[in-house]
Order: structure tokens, then sequence, then C-alpha cells
């Protein structure tokens, strides 16, 4: 047991415990200022936004994908973790955030032309697949119809717009258009 016998003893106490307790919880021991909060909450941010300022591995190999440099996907990268995130889908193109934002007519103008070859491409792509799937299914299933309109309901809508749907015109009873009124049939 401490045995505590003059008064400087129990200030050289009291100081050594409070030194002990502010080391310990510096919380509890000072308030802090508004200004030292303030610089908390920005080294915080800080090292987040830091930690979206650098390509990983994915975010590489999306940049090589779009023909981006690593300054435009960084960009991009940035662009949509801010504002754009909340404007737009999930699944905008880098390409598309920086055209969205491009700080120029010239930079809109060239990452428009980069997504419009990039699309077109795609496009491409996928009408070649839809050609090979449409000879594979016509070799393969000769006799069975890609659709079976036997049994179906007449409709009635006018001859162009059935045309432009593919309905075939034994399932269609022409109508004037916007009206749902069967047309007259002509005397022949």
């Amino acid at each position: 047991m401490l045995v505590i016998h003059s008064r400087a003893a129990i200030v050289h106490w009291s100081l050594a415990f409070l030194i002990t307790l502010g080391a310990a919880a510096p919380a509890v021991a000072q308030p802090k200022t508004q200004q030292q909060r303030t610089q908390e909450v920005t080294s915080q941010r800080g090292g987040a936004e830091r930690a979206g300022t650098v390509l990983d591995e994915n975010d590489q190999l999306i940049a090589s994908i779009w023909g981006l440099s690593a300054e435009e996907m960084l960009r991009a990268k940035v662009l949509l973790q801010g504002p754009r995130k909340s404007f737009s889908v999930e699944n905008l193109s880098p390409v598309e955030a920086l055209g969205i934002h491009a700080r120029s007519d010239a930079e809109r103008r060239k990452y428009a032309e980069m997504f419009a070859r990039t699309f077109h491409a795609d496009v491409e792509r996928s009408l070649a697949w839809n050609a090979a799937f449409t000879e594979a299914m016509a070799r393969m299933y000769p006799n069975e119809p890609v659709m079976d309109f036997s049994g179906q309901a007449k409709v009635a809508a006018p001859i162009g717009a059935a045309d432009m749907l593919n309905v075939p015109r034994s399932l269609v009873v022409d109508t004037l258009p916007g009206t749902g009124t069967p047309k007259a049939s002509k005397a022949r």
C-alpha cells in the first residue's frame, strides 16, 4: 500500500496519474478542437480518395479494352465515383463518363468517336453471331418454324404495323390507323 506523506507527493502522484490517463485515453483527457476534428476527417477521406486514385489490375484491363491511357482511366474512375455514380446506370463505360465530362469540344468528339467505333464493332459481332445462330437453327431444325402461329387469334391492326412486327397477314384484321375499326372491304 502506498502512503503519501506530503502535499508535494500528492501533486506528483496526481500529475503522474493524469499523464498516464492522458496517454491511455487521449479522447477522454483532452477534448478535440474543431480544427483537429476537421484535420482527422480530411486525413481519413484522403486515404479513401487515394485508394480510388490507383489503378488495380482490373482497371488496367478495362483501360486496355477501351483503348484508354492510364491517366484517362484514372480520371474516368474518379468521375464514376463522384456525382456521375448517382446520375448514371451502373455499367456506364469509362469512355462515356469521359465524354460526358469532356473538358472541350475536341475531347468530347474524341470520346464520341472512340465509343462509336467500339459500338459499331460490337454491333457487327452481334449481327455475325445472330447470322450464325439463324443458320444453325435452320440447319439443325429445318422442319420447325421459329414461331408457330397456328391457333392464334386474329388481331385488329393496320397491315403496315403488323408487317413491321412480322405478324402473318392471315392473322390480321386490317384496321384504320389509330382507330381500331376494321376497314371496309372494297368491292371488286
